[in-house]
């Protein structure tokens, strides 16, 4: 086992639950922008686990690709919308590549080096399904007409400042209104 181990564990768990922080407050951020409350979420990657030491690692670490859904009221005629945290991009490209890749095979990851970590903003009808998250993780960005849902894919380093995630909310919306999809930033003073 490498030398001061636990020193380097204690200092990723710090660092994680910094980072979780500052993606909890984004969210904050993004709801409050859109004037859409957060309604719940879940991971994309692996399972909440059950508390079981039988789960795989990933379910104890579940934000490594995670959904937040936001949705104005319970009507099921609501817009909905949800931001996509994919922390990295090493398995979604290496699969691209190697279908035969499968999620403990971290070994054969994309290189964190020559990874990204993305938020994929998607909004539309509601109900969308499953086929609709496998594209927003695997394209750029798309308009999907039979259900009327458009998704974009945006660099996290583009929300480090508030004036940097306000210039990417107002392009989510302008892209959205193209399609007449309806989601607005109201105004913020910076």
């Amino acid at each position: 086992m490498k030398e001061n181990l636990s020193l380097e564990i204690r200092k990723a768990y710090r660092l994680l639950f910094d980072y979780q922080q500052r993606i909890l407050n984004l969210m904050q951020f993004i709801s409050s922008t859109y004037n859409i409350p957060y309604k719940n979420g879940k991971p994309l990657f692996s399972g909440r686990g059950s508390n079981k030491l039988n789960n795989w690692s990933w379910d104890w670490i579940y934000m490594y690709c995670y959904e937040f859904h936001f949705q104005k009221n319970e009507d099921t005629n609501s817009l909905w919308f949800s931001v996509i945290l994919r922390n990295d991009t090493g398995f979604f490209e290496s699969q691209i590549e190697d279908s035969t890749i499968n999620r403990l095979d971290i070994e054969n990851f994309k290189d964190v080096e020559n990874s990204s970590t993305d938020l994929i903003f998607i909004a539309g009808n509601p109900n969308w399904n499953f086929d609709v998250l496998k594209k927003a993780t695997l394209n750029e960005k798309e308009y999907i007409k039979e259900q009327n849902v458009f998704f974009k894919r945006y660099k996290l380093e583009n929300f480090f400042t508030e004036e940097n995630t306000l210039i990417q909310l107002k392009d989510f919306e302008k892209e959205c209104s193209n399609y007449s999809i309806s989601i607005n930033v109201i105004d913020k003073i910076l």
